[in-house]
């Protein structure tokens, strides 16, 4: 399970190749609730993400596994060169930490719950 997500950071999120999306989300995966499920939800994710901070890179800090749950704790940088969850951009480093808990189903992700630290987004911004 934890390769799956250290994949989902180093080769979606980080390599951005959205094409590994199709391989380790279920097409159920729905992180909001609303709009695109399955991969093109990842893959619409990773886009906007990249496109507030080109340069992005999440450092995976802590992983644990257990049952179907594996939990994370990782800090993204990067360069604040577009929207950015309603903020416009302000051209300097961002540091943003969060801890998520991702629902494994047959190998792949089927939920994620992220917790996001609101002082390192606000200093984000």
């Amino acid at each position: 399970m934890k390769d799956v997500i250290k994949r989902f950071y180093d080769e979606v999120l980080n390599g951005d190749d959205l094409d590994v999306a199709d391989e380790i989300v279920t097409p159920g995966f729905s992180p909001r609730g609303a709009g695109p499920v399955g991969p093109e939800a990842l893959k619409q994710i990773a886009r906007y993400l990249r496109s507030a901070m080109p340069d992005l890179h999440f450092d995976i800090e802590d992983m644990i596994a257990e049952g179907d749950r594996v939990a994370t704790r990782w800090t993204l940088r990067g360069t604040h060169e577009g929207d950015f969850f309603g903020f416009p951009p302000t051209g300097r480093p961002v540091e943003v930490r969060a801890c998520v808990v991702f629902r494994m189903e047959d190998g792949k992700v089927a939920e994620i719950w992220p917790v996001v630290d609101a002082s390192s987004l606000q200093r984000a911004a």
